[in-house]
């Protein structure tokens, strides 16, 4: 630990895990004192681990950690879930705690311990195992009770001990062999977790060669070394880089700009606008913004990004044939492309940069929350996904026009099928087409519906991801035929109650037709048939 000063941790954990990871602890470090009871502590706990062994009702948690947090502020306080569990990750964040761990193994708990000591933030949360407790059961539970009733003996003997030598009996050598006695029991109980400790982290906090056979990744990895903005940026910029990385597919029905491009400089796009807006963040945080619009120049910087993303991925140097001349190829495609597109559904650009570069708080879920919370970083980081994403079509879009009038570009920039002019005009037809529809159509729709559609990197995928948010200010200034789409939907769901009605009304008079009139009608007349064959029958 970089922190020389003895340390005191709390830990809330049943009796045999809080022994095996007590000693583990103390053993890896001489200036951490772990007590598993309050009545063990000799001053207020730096850090506060719970333990928590089913987790099933996420308020009543909640509660119980606003109860510890009114106790031991201002210590952080750590949850180590199970590996299975029935709440999904957002209600695991709503705890609001300075760790959360899944089902970690001891190198992580170290790791966690020493990154909330500095004052910093760690969340892993994976996809639960279903088979998790039906597989560990059958191993471990016969051992479990076994050493749980022996721990518990053994600690009500040291327990009877103590009380024995604190009334300093005046014997001297039964003191002595108190004593003794004392530590005998506390070796034995030493040996006793050490010879069972290696199969308890083989089941409970999975062992380092298990996790690597059953490649273990967690769904959601924050680490934020510390509570500052700058922190929280550093981490998003990371984890933007890692699902970059990871594969920039299509997972939609839409169709992107961005699949025409070569995939090395689809990616090589991607990782210049992401490396660009860092550039830019660091500079506006280091410069003094008390009496300064930095909305203003974010427009102009914004272009600037653009443009440099694009000498990026077309190389200061490079040079192509145009029109039988050798052109370096950033010169003559700023000639060709104009990057002043403006997306109409990327969101104000202070709703991402406010909590990055002010330090203000986010709105999340009706609740203002710190950039450090994972929450709030979270959202930061799908927003400028969003952002990056769709900055990235807007080049490609100009990308495109260019390929189309300087027909030697095609072959550095875009794939291999598109090098056709017919498959190339073909992808720009769609493209249009989609834009259209998307602009007449879906945009008004998913305005009256207060939605915003967002684009963000998902395990190797471009996915859409649908946020509810008042949007009508953008709704009052539609245009003429997108204001008519919404009055349809208005209309609709005005008429459509109605026609409900109408139509079960409808309904229940065809039902009283059919049954009460036409039914007893054809009854009568089959009585009449019936009787009239009985008679002639008779005779």
């Amino acid at each position: 630990m970089a922190d020389r000063a003895p340390k005191q941790i709390l830990f809330l954990a049943p009796d045999l895990l809080g022994e095996a990871l007590s000693l583990q602890l103390s053993s890896e470090y001489s200036n951490i004192d772990v007590c598993l009871k309050q009545s063990k502590l000799t001053r207020h706990p730096s850090l506060v681990i719970w333990s928590i062994e089913n987790l099933e009702v996420a308020n009543t948690t909640i509660i119980e950690l606003k109860r510890l947090k009114e106790k031991w502020k201002p210590a952080p306080i750590l949850i180590l879930l199970p590996a299975k569990f029935d709440l999904n990750t957002s209600e695991v964040l709503n705890f609001e705690c300075e760790g959360i761990l899944q089902d970690p193994d001891i190198d992580l708990l170290k790791e966690t311990i020493t990154t909330l000591f500095l004052g910093g933030r760690i969340v892993r949360l994976n996809e639960a195992e279903k088979d998790f407790k039906n597989r560990s059961k059958p191993l471990h539970y016969f051992g479990n009770s076994l050493l749980t009733n022996s721990l518990e003996s053994i600690n009500k003997e040291l327990f009877r001990l103590e009380l024995l030598s604190k009334n300093k009996p005046t014997n001297f050598l039964l003191l002595q062999l108190i004593n003794g006695k004392r530590r005998e029991i506390k070796s034995a109980r030493k040996l006793l977790i050490w010879l069972w400790d290696p199969m308890y982290r083989k089941i409970r906090l999975n062992d380092e060669n298990i996790r690597k056979n059953n490649n273990k990744t967690y769904a959601t990895s924050i680490t934020i070394p510390e509570k500052s903005s700058k922190a929280v940026w550093q981490e998003i910029s990371n984890r933007i880089k890692e699902a970059i990385d990871l594969g920039t597919n299509n997972n939609s029905s839409d169709i992107f700009a961005t699949q025409a491009l070569d995939k090395q400089k689809k990616q090589l796009l991607f990782h210049s606008l992401l490396e660009q807006l860092d550039k830019v963040i660091n500079d506006l945080k280091n410069k003094d913004l008390t009496n300064f619009n930095y909305i203003d120049e974010w427009i102009l910087l914004e272009y600037e990004i653009r443009k440099q993303s694009v000498r990026d991925i077309a190389g200061n140097y490079t040079r192509l044939l145009l029109n039988g001349d050798h052109v370096t190829i950033s010169d003559q495609l700023f000639n060709l492309i104009d990057l002043k597109d403006v997306d109409e559904e990327l969101p104000p650009s202070s709703m991402m940069l406010d909590s990055l570069i002010l330090d203000k708080p986010l709105l999340v879920d009706g609740n203002l929350l710190p950039s450090d919370d994972p929450r709030a970083l979270i959202k930061l980081e799908i927003l400028i996904m969003n952002w990056i994403i769709r900055t990235a079509e807007i080049i490609s879009t100009d990308l495109i026009s260019a390929c189309s009038e300087w027909p030697e570009l095609r072959n550095y920039f875009l794939k291999s099928d598109l090098i056709s002019t017919r498959e190339l005009e073909r992808l720009r037809n769609q493209l249009n087409s989609q834009r259209r529809w998307q602009y007449l159509i879906e945009r008004p729709i998913q305005l009256y519906e207060s939605k915003r559609q967002l684009l963000r990197f998902k395990s190797g995928n471009i996915d859409i991801l649908l946020l509810n948010e008042s949007r009508d200010y953008d709704l009052r200034n539609l245009g003429w035929w997108q204001k008519q789409v919404t009055l349809l939907i208005e209309a609709r769901d005005a008429i459509s109650p109605q026609l409900q009605h109408l139509v079960k009304y409808i309904g229940n008079l065809m039902v009283l037709v059919l049954t009460n009139i036409l039914g007893r009608a054809i009854g009568l007349v089959g009585k009449g048939i019936a009787q009239g064959m009985g008679r002639t029958i008779s005779r």
